[in-house]
C-alpha cells in the first residue's frame, strides 16, 4: 500500500484546533498593536521579541494544519501552540497594565516638553508623607521626608540631597515662614514650590509616597541591604535590633530604620542620613538585580496604589526603556543641608507660641548647590571619557545584558 503523504493545508482540521488557530491569531494581533501603542521595549530588543514570536506562531501553526496518519506533527503544533498563547497572554497584560498604570498616576502627556530624561541632567523631588493609607483623609499630610535626587543619566550619576523636615523656608503661596514639612498640607504643588523659590532651583519631577508606599515597594522588591553604622533599637518596631553593619530589610523595618531618631547618636541628623541610606538601597536594588523582572506585576500594583509623579507616562516608558539598554552602573553619592535648631514662630501654627526649627546655613546651600551643579554640568572631559567607555560596551549587543539578567532570574529560582 502506498504511504500517505503529509499535506499541509491553510486551516486545520477538527473544530478545537481551529478554534485554537483562531485564538493565537487574535492574540498575536492584540499582541503587535500593544507592542506598537505603549512602545516599552528598545528597538533592538523589539526586533528580538518579534522575531522569536513570529518563529513560535509560523512553526505551530504549520504543526497543527499538517494532515497525516502520523499524529506527533499535531501533537507538537498543539504544544508549541499553547506555550506560545500563554507567553503572548502574559505579554498582553504586561504591555496593557504598564500603559494603563503608567497613564493614571504620571501627568498630562499633554504637558510634556519634550524633556529627554535619557539624555539630560534632571532633579527629582522624593517627599515621603507621614501618613498611613489608613489616616487618609483623618491626618494631615506633613512632607516628612524632603530629598532631591540630581540624576544624569550621561554619566549615570546621582545626587542625593536630604532637606531637614524642620527646615525654616518661605512659602511660596506667601512667603511667610515655616516648617518645610507644613508644605505638604496645602499639596504636592506648595512643596515644590516653594523649594524651589527658596534654592534657586527648577524641580523637573516629584515622586509623592506615604508610609504604607514605602512598605509595599520594599516589600514587592524582596525587602533591601542597607548599612548602619550603629547598632539601635527603633522605638516603632522594638522587637527587631539593627545591628552595626549591613541589614536586610522588610518594608516595616526600613521604614521604621529610616524614621528613628530618638535612639541615635546624632538624632535628626543620623535619621536624614538613614533616610538616604534606605533610598540608596532601593535604588540598588532596582537597578542592579533581577528584582524587577521577577516582581513586575507585585510592584507595578503598588506603583499604581501608592506612587503620585508628575511624570508622564511616555517619559517612564522612556527611562525604563534606557535602563533596559544599559543595566546597572550607577554612581550614588549624599549630601545634607546643615544648620542648627531654634525657636520661632511658625506660619501654620499659633503666632503665639514658638517651635523648633531647623535653619540653614547659607553656606551649606551654597556648597551642596555647587555639588548638584557639578552633577548637572559635568566637565567635558569626563563626559567624553564616559561615552567612549560606553561605546566599547556597547559593541556588544544590548540583548546580552537583557539574556544576561534572565538567566541571573533563573539561578535565583
Amino acid at each position: 500500500m502506498e504511504k500517505r503523504k503529509k499535506r499541509i493545508h491553510l486551516f486545520p482540521r477538527g473544530r478545537a484546533l481551529k478554534i485554537l488557530w483562531f485564538v493565537n491569531l487574535l492574540a498575536a494581533i492584540a499582541f503587535l498593536a500593544l507592542l506598537t501603542v505603549v512602545n516599552a521595549f528598545p528597538a533592538k530588543l523589539t526586533m528580538y521579541i518579534l522575531a522569536v514570536f513570529f518563529a513560535l506562531l509560523i512553526i505551530s501553526q504549520i504543526l497543527i494544519t499538517i494532515r497525516s496518519r502520523n499524529k506527533l506533527p499535531r501533537i507538537i503544533g498543539v504544544l508549541l501552540s499553547a506555550v506560545y498563547l500563554c507567553i503572548t497572554l502574559v505579554g498582553v497584560y504586561y504591555l496593557y497594565s504598564t500603559f494603563s498604570t503608567f497613564s493614571r498616576i504620571g501627568g498630562n502627556e499633554a504637558a510634556n516638553s519634550g524633556f529627554d530624561l535619557t539624555e539630560e541632567p534632571y532633579n527629582v523631588y522624593f517627599t515621603g508623607i507621614d501618613q498611613w493609607d489608613t489616616e487618609k483623609g483623618k491626618d494631615l499630610e506633613r512632607s516628612d521626608v524632603n530629598m532631591i535626587a540630581t540624576v544624569n543619566p550621561v554619566t549615570k550619576k546621582i545626587l542625593l540631597t536630604s532637606i531637614p523636615r524642620d527646615a525654616y523656608v518661605p512659602l511660596a503661596k506667601n512667603g511667610a515662614m515655616d516648617k518645610l514639612t507644613h508644605t505638604g498640607i496645602y499639596g504636592v504643588d506648595e512643596t515644590i514650590n516653594t523649594v524651589e523659590g527658596w534654592l534657586g532651583i527648577d524641580l523637573n519631577y516629584y515622586v509623592k509616597v506615604n508610609f504604607t508606599g514605602v512598605c509595599d515597594v520594599i516589600n514587592a522588591i524582596g525587602g533591601i541591604d542597607v548599612y548602619s553604622p550603629e547598632s539601635f533599637v527603633p522605638e516603632k518596631y522594638d522587637t527587631w535590633t539593627v545591628k552595626k553593619g549591613w541589614n536586610h530589610m522588610t518594608g516595616k523595618k526600613a521604614l521604621s530604620f529610616a524614621r528613628e531618631r530618638h535612639s541615635l547618636k546624632k538624632g535628626d541628623a543620623s535619621r536624614v542620613l538613614n533616610q538616604q541610606r534606605v533610598v540608596k538601597g532601593i535604588i540598588r536594588k532596582l537597578t542592579t538585580s533581577t528584582a524587577v523582572i521577577t516582581s513586575y506585576t507585585d510592584l507595578l500594583e503598588v506603583v499604581d496604589k501608592h506612587v503620585g509623579t508628575n511624570m508622564t507616562r511616555s517619559e517612564m516608558i522612556s527611562l525604563a526603556k534606557s535602563e533596559m539598554l544599559n543595566l546597572g552602573g550607577w554612581e550614588i553619592k549624599t549630601q545634607s543641608l546643615d544648620g542648627v535648631y531654634g525657636q520661632e514662630t511658625v506660619a501654620s501654627l499659633s503666632s503665639a507660641n514658638k517651635y523648633s526649627v531647623f535653619k540653614v546655613d547659607e553656606k551649606s546651600i551654597d556648597k551642596c548647590l555647587a555639588k548638584m551643579d557639578a552633577v548637572m554640568n559635568p566637565d567635558e572631559e569626563e563626559v567624553n571619557a564616559i561615552l567612549e567607555k560606553r561605546y566599547k560596551e556597547q559593541q556588544k549587543s544590548s540583548i546580552d545584558s537583557f539574556i544576561s539578567t534572565l538567566k541571573n532570574m533563573v539561578k535565583k529560582k
